[in-house]
């Protein structure tokens, strides 16, 4: 893994950068949320889902995150240690104004973490893999980001046809509870670059935008426009969609667990979500 720290470059580059995006392809202003939430009904066409879509309904791979959390929402039917359970743990975190979504990081109440494989914190996730997915592109999230250590948000692309890792993973950004530093990542097989971010703002502190430029060539990183980092497009993200999901984690080896300074519920506040083409294709 290659770690390298950038500060934001001059506004001025993002407009040659980005020139041409056009009409975007897929806008997510959360007017409503359009998400399904139980499997257990015929499944309709929802631009959300918010589980990951492996495994099966009640699998732990489904709802996996980190070593502390799972993704969870007001249906989620849990497991208990002799098998799947049929008690919907109304855990929700998701909390929806038009125009806003939160995605919410509390404790798992100790009464449900032996339905809830023992993660001892939850939080949520909302992915397109059933709805929308795009070869090269723009992608872009407007978000303010949660603080405090073992909060783990992040904004990131994912081959739909689930050749994870061969076929690789495009993280727009990571937090890890810092608010001035994120990471932007490219994985592909054992291949990894990832470029340690430093922030000239508090990313908790308001609403800012991420975004990845993802060519056949060069994949080039921004924050509110302005690029903070590149690398070179793997060979196996040249020939293959990826859809996007944005989460709220909550612990694990890399950031850590929460201390007794983290406050929750942890608020990753998401205003849009937005693609475009490549420019000039």
């Amino acid at each position: 893994m290659i770690l390298v720290a950038f500060a934001p470059l001059a506004p001025a580059l993002a407009a040659n950068a980005l020139d041409g995006l056009g009409a975007p392809v897929f806008d997510e202003r959360f007017d409503r949320f359009d998400h399904g939430i139980d499997q257990r009904r015929p499944l309709r066409p929802h631009r959300w889902r918010t589980v990951f879509g492996h495994g099966g309904a009640r699998s732990v791979s489904n709802r996996q995150m980190s070593a502390g959390s799972f993704a969870s929402d007001a249906w989620f039917s849990g497991m208990t240690p002799a098998g799947p359970g049929a008690r919907p743990l109304g855990l929700d975190p998701f909390l929806h104004e038009r125009g806003e979504l939160t995605i919410l990081a509390r404790p798992t109440p100790k009464s449900l973490r032996p339905l809830a494989w023992n993660k001892p914190f939850y939080g949520g996730a909302i992915t397109t893999k059933f709805s929308f997915s795009q070869k090269f592109g723009y992608f872009e999230i407007e978000a303010r980001l949660p603080a405090g250590k073992g909060m783990w948000p992040a904004f990131w692309l994912m081959p739909v046809d689930g050749t994870w890792p061969d076929a690789g993973e495009i993280d727009v950004f990571e937090g890890l509870g810092n608010p001035r530093m994120i990471f932007c990542t490219v994985i592909a097989g054992k291949q990894k670059k990832a470029t340690r971010v430093k922030l000239d703002f508090d990313a908790s502190a308001g609403f800012h935008r991420y975004g990845v430029l993802w060519g056949p060539s060069e994949l080039t990183w921004f924050v509110d426009r302005r690029v903070v980092a590149s690398a070179p497009t793997p060979t196996a993200l040249t020939n293959r969609e990826a859809y996007m999901i944005a989460n709220l984690a909550v612990g694990g080896a890399w950031g850590g667990y929460p201390d007794a300074d983290t406050s929750f519920p942890g608020r990753y506040q998401i205003r849009r979500i937005t693609a475009w083409p490549h420019p000039g294709r």
